[in-house]
């Protein structure tokens, strides 16, 4: 800018001498180097490059994401409602987790996929899928979407065979696998609707109305909501000590003809590993198995009827610590469907924290002097 100024200048100074008419031509040529000058100097200062700092993150090489050589996994809506949830716990906001791939949910798995440098699709491969897990396995059990859960301790292992084995009717006509393999999976335990023993739920009523049932009560310990449809008739009772769940049953009438093998592919479906034990039946109680194998209701019966009773509760535990169970009723059609869940560490350590109805403390026994 300084130079421009100067040719100015010079210019200015120029043209105060009038030339005369003999100076004419000198005075045009004057002029004329005083106009080039001014335009070498516009020219001069707009092609200057503009100077370049350079930063640390300029430096730095942008890394190009990764584009995934793995197929993408097809999720049912259940699983879909797992993944929601687990992206909300790493704060990707995927939205009330209702296993519908919509807007939000397709967003919220790109940008996890942006996270770990591939491309966002919003679809997971594989090993994607596994990340997910692998990074939410300790946040699983400690809040969810439902009901803002807080924290609960570990459970323990789930049931990973069934014993007494196969009769040899089942084993030459059903392709069994090997026993040691027969496992519940922790990190996709049964389910219903989303919700499984051990997570805490205060708005169990709520949610449920949300897949759809509506007629709900709700009392100490217990949630029984039900909902009719042209074809069905269903019943789904949540069993809570101190809000958290130890027992779930989802209790199924058809009332048109429901073919058992088009039903239980839909068990394949949403209970993968469940279905693979003998009579869908499985405990880490022996004699529980005995008693309850095609008959899960009476399992939870007492309870249900006396949720608020602790004496109750603590005999359900010393005779079954957990059993899962999925329990049809028809041969070649279905009449009825039962899926029961139970675990009893829940309740166990309700008593030996004395939290919920195992509470010692009351007003009453405050009261009372000697």
């Amino acid at each position: 800018m300084g130079t421009f100024f100067k040719a100015l200048a010079l210019v200015a100074t120029t043209a105060v001498a009038i030339p005369s008419p003999t100076q004419a031509d000198t005075g045009d040529f004057i002029i004329g180097l005083g106009v080039r000058a001014i335009g070498n100097t516009i020219i001069d200062a707009t092609q200057q490059p503009t100077p370049h700092v350079v930063t640390a993150q300029s430096q730095q090489a942008r890394s190009i994401p990764r584009i995934a050589t793995q197929q993408t996994v097809a999720l049912s809506r259940i699983q879909l409602k797992d993944v929601q949830y687990r992206l909300n716990l790493l704060g990707y906001n995927a939205g009330f987790p209702d296993g519908v791939a919509g807007k939000r949910t397709l967003r919220a798995i790109g940008r996890f996929q942006s996270t770990l440098g591939y491309v966002a699709t919003g679809r997971l491969t594989q090993s994607q899928l596994e990340e997910l897990y692998t990074r939410t396995q300790k946040k699983r059990y400690q809040k969810t979407q439902i009901d803002q859960a807080q924290p609960t301790p570990a459970q323990p292992p789930l049931p990973q065979s069934n014993p007494g084995g196969y009769s040899e009717a089942e084993k030459a006509t059903v392709r069994i696998p090997k026993e040691n393999k027969l496992a519940l999976d922790p990190k996709n335990p049964p389910n219903i609707y989303g919700l499984i023993t051990g997570m805490r739920s205060d708005e169990t009523a709520g949610f449920l109305k949300t897949e759809g049932y509506e007629e709900c009560v709700e009392t100490t310990g217990l949630t029984i909501c039900k909902k009719a449809t042209k074809n069905l008739e269903e019943t789904v009772s949540v069993s809570k000590v101190g809000n958290i769940i130890y027992g779930l049953s989802r209790t199924v009438s058809f009332k048109t003809a429901a073919p058992r093998s088009a039903v239980l592919t839909k068990l394949a479906e949403a209970y993968p590993n469940l279905t693979r034990f003998k009579k869908m039946t499985t405990s880490s109680s022996k004699t529980c198995l005995e008693h309850h194998t095609g008959d899960g209701a009476s399992l939870l019966a007492p309870a249900e009827a006396n949720p608020s009773d602790p004496e109750t509760l603590l005999t359900l535990t010393e005779n079954c610590r957990n059993f899962f169970a999925i329990d049809l009723e028809g041969t070649r059609n279905l009449k009825s469907m039962r899926i029961t869940l139970y675990d009893g560490h829940p309740i166990q350590l309700a008593e030996e924290e004395q939290t919920g109805i195992f509470q010692t403390k009351s007003e009453a026994a405050d009261e009372l002097k000697f």
